[in-house]
């Protein structure tokens, strides 16, 4: 059923890699999924997916006067080595503070002109240099909201089921992926349309609206497209949703019988009517699908 709209999603569909190095000098990574919207290099993710900028942003200033603590202790003609260790040693001082990061579009680093990022609805629309756009893109529809209705099936997309790690090289300051991660594989899981999920007003008085499936979004899927069977994008893969169904089962471990509750997973997507108000308001070209009436 959703074959020849998966191979549209394919040509939308790209992977979003965030690389990050603390004050330890560990490194992790995260991968999610974005979706191309536009030849001028115009494309969206769920805003979490940028968090590690966020926490480099806050960091920096922490990061920056703990170096000016410890260099005026260190500077102190007063006290004597043991001492100056004894003091850096009692600074305020997070091993997990970000020092460095890169996002890498498609597993590239592609230089983002400009963003516009909004927590509240979970969503992050940015331009990419034009330039970087893969080969071979496809610039999806996105569905109107006149006449969408719970009951339809929808695919989402994304990068699921890929563990790695990513080295930063110092001499260079650049973060290396492993060799042969790239070009990773795709999985899509179906669902289909439930609810509406209304989480209140933004603080510039928007609806905070999604979209629920009944089939969770993956780990590696955030960010990636909620497409109907004619590859038209409903909504943007944001989080899940549990729900405890009201009962629970008992399963025999070692003999002894254990008592489980039962849970629903659920997916929740940034709803189409904020796409295309956020895509209008920041002028953002995009194609529109309609519900058939046929």
């Amino acid at each position: 059923m959703f074959q020849q709209a998966y191979l549209k999603a394919t040509r939308y569909t790209q992977p979003f890699i965030i690389c990050m190095r603390y004050m330890d000098g560990t490194v992790d990574s995260g991968l999610g999924s974005f979706v191309m919207i536009n030849a001028e290099g115009w494309a969206m993710t769920a805003a979490h997916n940028f968090s590690a900028v966020f926490g480099y942003n806050q960091h920096q200033s922490l990061i920056q006067d703990y170096h000016n603590r410890v260099a005026m202790i260190q500077n102190g003609a007063s006290l004597n080595e043991s001492e100056k260790q004894q003091q850096i040693k009692a600074l305020e001082y997070n091993p997990k503070w970000i020092t460095h990061y890169a996002i890498l579009l498609s597993g590239r680093v592609i230089q983002i002109l400009e963003n516009f990022i909004y927590g509240e609805h979970d969503i992050a629309f940015f331009k990419m240099d034009p330039s970087g756009i893969p080969e071979n893109t496809l610039y999806p529809k996105i569905m109107q909201t006149a006449g969408i209705n719970p009951g339809v099936s929808l695919c989402k997309l994304g990068y699921p089921f890929v563990e790695f790690k990513a080295n930063f090289d110092v001499a260079t300051q650049q973060f290396i992926l492993p060799p042969n991660l790239l070009p990773i594989p795709l999985f899509p899981i179906e669902g289909m349309y439930t609810r509406n999920f209304l989480k209140g007003k933004s603080s510039d008085g928007m609806d905070i609206l999604f979209l629920e499936t009944s089939s969770p979004g993956l780990k590696g899927q955030s960010g990636g497209p909620i497409f109907d069977t004619q590859g038209n994008v409903y909504a943007v893969q944001s989080q899940n949703l549990t729900i405890h169904l009201g009962y629970s089962g008992t399963v025999q471990k070692n003999g002894i019988g254990i008592e489980e509750n039962q849970f629903l997973n659920l997916g929740i997507g940034v709803h189409p009517s904020t796409l295309e108000t956020l895509m209008n308001k920041h002028g953002i070209a995009h194609e529109v699908a309609f519900v058939s009436n046929t």
